[in-house]
This record gives C-alpha cells, structure tokens and sequence, in this order.
C-alpha cells in the first residue's frame, strides 16, 4: 500500500471505524477480518479427492478419486477450494456477489491463495494465468460486476499472475442452485467460448480457472472444455469455497 493509500485509509477508518466483516470488531486499516475470525474458518485439509478437491473424512493412503469424478468426464485437471461452505464463508461470498461489498474481493482472494500451496500447482504459478468465470452480460449489468473477475483480480497481486477475461458467456443460463448435477450439465452445454483475441495467450497455457464456490464442478467442467478446445495444456480450478 502506497503512502498515499494509507493516509486516506486512516482518514477513513477515523471517520469510518473499520471492524471485522463477521463479528464487528474494531481492526485497524486494510484488513476485513480479525485474527480470531479468521483462524475460525472451516479450512479444507487433506484427505481430499484428487480431481474435484472433495474432502473426506478419516485416513485415505495415496491418491484418491471420488466416486462422483469417476462416473463423470472431467475437463479440468484438478480442483481446490480454501474453505468448507460453513455459515461464515457463505456470508462472505454472499455479501460480495449480492450485497455489493467488492471490498471483500481481496479477502476472499487471500483465502482462496493459502490453496495454492498445493504443489500441483507449482508450473502454473511460474508461466500460467488466471482466468475468471465469466457472467452473462445481462446477469453482469444487473449486478454491476463480476464476482469472480474481482477475485481473480486481486489474486493477480497476491500471485503475480495476470488476470485475463478470456471466456465469454453466451447463454444466459438459468441459476443452478436448485438443480442436480444432471440437469446442471444439461443448462451449460454449449454456454461459454473463448473470446477470438485471447486465443493466443490461451494456446498452450497453464490456466486457473478462479470462481467463488464450487458445488458440483459443472461450471469450472465446461469452462475448461471450453478453454482446452481453444489449445490451453492444463486447467485447474481455483475457489474460495467448496459446497
């Protein structure tokens, strides 16, 4: 934080206190969360299925593959989230996507990244670069941003890697909440491309594919179809929350 940066952030906090997203404490600038509410979140520990990051309780040897990513064709390589979908995680995204605190963009990127001491991730942290589950451009001037975009955004700073809106959403699909992972794959089929001046940099690349939560992985399984149809090597996906 320049200078600059951190005077008008004192300036704030003096007129506007800055206190912990969760339980309200006082904090002092740039920060979201207090050390207490921070070290409370439900982190995702190994055992975890290898592909879809799913975690499991007790003692697994080895590598190990769900039963879920066994019966399905699978685009991505493999996908991590930092933390279990517990109350205080989904209020985080929540806010963000619904109540408009883009703010909470960095924290939710700095939890995202303590999932990138997965050494699976080593090459696409030297050559590779973020791409952002793209919104529909309805969906997205509803909303007035891109959660995912935001995310990425500041995991560029933390990683060093650039963030490239390279997918486009072509269908203004129906939200998914409420579908089973048949009827999910079904409503995104044929949803997304890659945008024609991103070609280049896709062709060949490493790619982390970022996004807030990953529930069934049918989203980040037809980004990455549609990423490695446009010559990317390697997908993986990276999320804030496992659901």
């Amino acid at each position: 934080m320049t200078p600059v940066k951190k005077m008008a952030a004192r300036f704030l906090d003096f007129i506007y206190p800055a206190a912990c997203h969760l339980c309200h404490r006082p904090l002092k600038y740039g920060r979201h969360l207090c050390t207490a509410c921070s070290e409370s979140l439900h982190y995702i520990e190994p055992p975890f299925c290898s592909r879809c990051g799913e975690a499991f309780d007790g003692a697994i040897g080895g590598e190990f593959v769900c039963p879920n990513c066994h019966e399905l064709k699978l685009h991505f390589d493999f996908a991590r989230a930092a933390l279990h979908s517990d109350d205080n995680g989904r209020k985080m995204v929540h806010d963000l996507k619904y109540g408009r605190q883009i703010h909470l963009a960095d924290s939710l990127a700095s939890l995202a990244a303590t999932a990138l001491d997965d050494p699976r991730f080593s090459t696409y942290l030297e050559t590779g670069m973020l791409v952002p589950v793209p919104l529909h451009w309805m969906r997205q001037r509803k909303r007035r941003f891109n959660q995912s975009e935001e995310i990425a955004r500041c995991l560029a700073k933390l990683t060093r890697l650039p963030a490239v809106n390279a997918l486009r959403r072509d269908r203004n699909t129906e939200t998914q909440t409420r579908f089973s992972r048949k009827k999910r794959l079904k409503n995104l089929t044929n949803a997304f491309s890659a945008k024609p001046r991103h070609h280049p940099q896709i062709n060949g690349s490493h790619i982390i594919l970022v996004d807030d939560v990953f529930t069934t992985g049918s989203t980040a399984n037809e980004c990455a179809k549609t990423l490695k149809s446009a010559g990317a090597k390697a997908v993986s996906v990276l999320t804030v929350l496992r659901g």
